[in-house]
């Protein structure tokens, strides 16, 4: 369906009103419409994306973001990205929506190197076809690195033995990076291992970056470019900065080099309670400076949208115990009372916690007609490990409904191109209509192409018949090798256009970022396509698989982060799961975000054998001890009969 806006689609600001929902708590409404700098402090499900939705449209449909100027927006996820993007533009007209850009921060610092590499000084200057790197630099091989580097400058293990991998790497490796690295190369020995280390990265034989170093050369970039840093800051009138909490030094460094004393109006959401990712740099006390050096006035948001009173009381008391000045959450709607509960079971071990938690998921979904989709299992960490034995617990009860392992493929399916070619295999193969993935078909199209008048929409619409009807015939006679399902998908490519597609997605751009991700689709599919026999093969039920639509999701907390869930299962709350919680405040934040994820009901398990290993609690006492002033005592499971609806003794 397409939208078009005139001059008159603008609106006064005192006529504006919040689209798609009944109305704004007070201090929400009073964020969207701030004229200053802004942090917003916002409690599980408070609505956080919302709020930037509605903020994004009453900036545009007012014009207080004016034309041509635009809106960026910085998320940490990119399914957090997509999901503001999508919203966004289902509010606002296209001429509008198309003047927000969403981004998550690797993404951006990717899209500003790429596009302006030639503007970043010679030295620091990376090779066009630089590839990401995932594994070999980090904090992890830091050590390596050090030794290697050394060793190539002459020093022996006696040289550089005090050096502290860990902090070197944080602090020195990804530093800020000077214009001129020569006082880093005349500097200390920590100095000039950095130096080596990089020019060997960015070396035209094998170039590669994480994506810390590329945050690195897009803050040099904008600091040694002050027409680049005056074009950035004459195109976004505002930006907005999503699970602000999570902001690392990095991050927050190219923020403050971009848009610190400039004109851009900057709003800030986020709740401290939910960092979850200090293990990852996230930047101690990041809120709080935000507020003193943007001078950021204050929205505390007290309303959860997502779960029941009942929850909202456990996580209200939590809160309080994490953070003493917490505010008291209250119910988005006002109700007192719901169906909200929350459980702690201790089983004496692994087996007989995957039988019971079996049996509440497989009566959730078969009696009660909860969506798969809608209940999670969380894991602290070795998601397939801890779910092992729920697994074959939930295979032997039903066919119908798996559980799945969320990890790799979360990032995948929220890739732009995999949403292209699996809404058109969807549509080619499906037996219903589906009009919600032909109308993104559509819309994508539209990006892709130039021009609205009625024959290049005629044009286009017939392009994408065509695509589809030559899909229909091949896909089932579709050979189950990789090349047979990588030539299906090329066709859909082929049909969007390959530049086209790139251009509208600056990730795609660089590197071979485009080629592995349709490899990778191409491999999650012919797992599901090829292990059949030719006769039972359906494409029906290998996009059904391949989406999750009849399975469990099992996920990390961190992977959890930002969505919510009918019900949800924590597997696992033991000293082993926590490590050794060398973090304790972070951890705190994980257990607070794994139990905020839900909307009815959270179940906590603790199993005395797990991996036939006795377990202990001691470390994580202090999370059982914030469910007991909750209200939330632990029981024996071996004592309740396990139902969807209701635990009994």
């Amino acid at each position: 369906m397409g939208r078009c806006a005139t001059k008159k689609s603008r609106i006064e600001p005192q006529d504006w009103r919040p689209v798609g929902v009944a109305g704004l708590e007070e201090a929400a409404e009073a964020a969207v419409r701030s004229e200053k700098n802004s942090i917003v402090v916002a409690g599980p499900g408070s609505g956080k994306t919302e709020l930037l939705a509605q903020r994004a449209d009453y900036l545009l449909r007012t014009g207080i973001c004016p034309d041509p100027k635009r809106i960026l927006a910085i998320s940490f996820k990119r399914d957090a990205a997509k999901n503001l993007r999508e919203r966004v533009a289902d509010r606002l007209p296209e001429n509008l929506a198309e003047r927000f850009d969403s981004w998550t921060y690797a993404a951006f610092d990717k899209q500003i190197v790429d596009r302006f590499r030639l503007a970043i000084p010679e030295c620091w200057r990376p090779p066009t076809d630089y590839s990401i790197d995932f594994y070999e630099i980090g904090d992890r091989t830091a050590s390596s690195i050090i030794q290697r580097e050394a060793s190539a400058l002459g020093v022996g293990p006696a040289g550089y033995s005090q050096i502290k991998p860990i902090a070197w790497f944080r602090e020195q490796f990804l530093q800020r990076l000077p214009v001129d690295p020569s006082d880093l190369a005349a500097g200390s020995l920590e100095d000039r291992i950095v130096v080596a280390a990089w020019r060997r990265y960015l070396s035209p034989k094998r170039p590669i970056l994480s994506f810390g170093m590329i945050s690195r050369l897009a803050e040099l970039l904008v600091r040694a470019n002050p027409q680049l840093l005056s074009a950035l800051r004459s195109t976004y009138s505002h930006v907005f900065l999503d699970e602000f909490q999570d902001t690392t030094d990095l991050q927050y460094d190219f923020v403050r080099t971009s848009f610190h004393e400039s004109k851009s109006i900057l709003t800030a959401v986020g709740d401290t309670k939910q960092c979850i990712m200090t293990w990852a740099g996230a930047l101690a006390g990041v809120t709080r400076q935000f507020a003193d050096e943007y001078r950021a006035e204050p929205h505390l948001l007290r309303c959860n949208f997502r779960s029941e009173p009942e929850l909202i009381a456990i996580i209200g008391s939590l809160a309080k115990q994490i953070e003493p000045y917490a505010v008291t959450p209250i119910h988005g709607l006002g109700k007192q009372h719901g169906e909200g509960e929350c459980r702690v079971f201790e089983f004496a071990d692994d087996e007989a916690e995957a039988n019971a938690i079996a049996e509440v998921l497989t009566q959730t979904i078969e009696i009660d007609g909860i969506s798969p989709r809608d209940v999670c299992v969380i894991c602290r960490q070795q998601v397939s490990k801890y779910s092992d034995s729920l697994s074959t617990a939930m295979r032997a009860r039903t066919a119908a409904v798996q559980v799945r392992d969320e990890s790799q493929l979360q990032d995948l399916l929220s890739e732009p191109v995999v949403t292209i070619l699996l809404d058109a295999f969807q549509v080619a193969t499906s037996r219903t209509a589906q009009p919600v993935a032909w109308e993104r078909l559509q819309k994508t199209l539209s990006q892709t192409t130039y021009g609205n008048t009625d024959k290049v929409v005629m044009r286009r619409n017939s392009l994408l018949s065509t695509t589809i009807e030559k899909l229909a015939v091949s896909l089932p006679g579709c050979e189950a090798t990789g090349r047979g399902v990588g030539s299906q998908l090329l066709e859909v490519v082929k049909a969007f256009g390959v530049d086209a597609i790139k251009l509208n997605h600056e990730p795609y751009r660089q590197g071979d970022f485009f080629k592995k991700t349709l490899q990778d689709l191409a491999t999650e599919l012919l797992k599901r396509y090829g292990d059949k026999p030719t006769q039972s093969r359906d494409w029906t039920h290998v996009l059904s698989d391949l989406m999750g639509e009849t399975s469990i999701p099992i996920m990390t907390i961190h992977k959890s982060k930002g969505l919510e869930y009918h019900t949800v299962v924590f597997l696992g709350l033991e000293d082993a799961a926590f490590g050794n919680l060398s973090d304790p405040d972070g951890e705190g934040n994980n257990f607070f975000v794994a139990m905020s994820r839900a909307k009815k009901r959270v179940l906590f398990t603790f199993a005395k054998n797990r991996f036939g290993r006795t377990q202990k609690r001691d470390k994580v006492e202090a999370f059982y001890g914030w469910l007991r002033v909750a209200g939330v005592p632990i029981e024996d499971g071996s004592k309740v009969k396990f139902s969807s609806r209701i635990w009994t003794y």
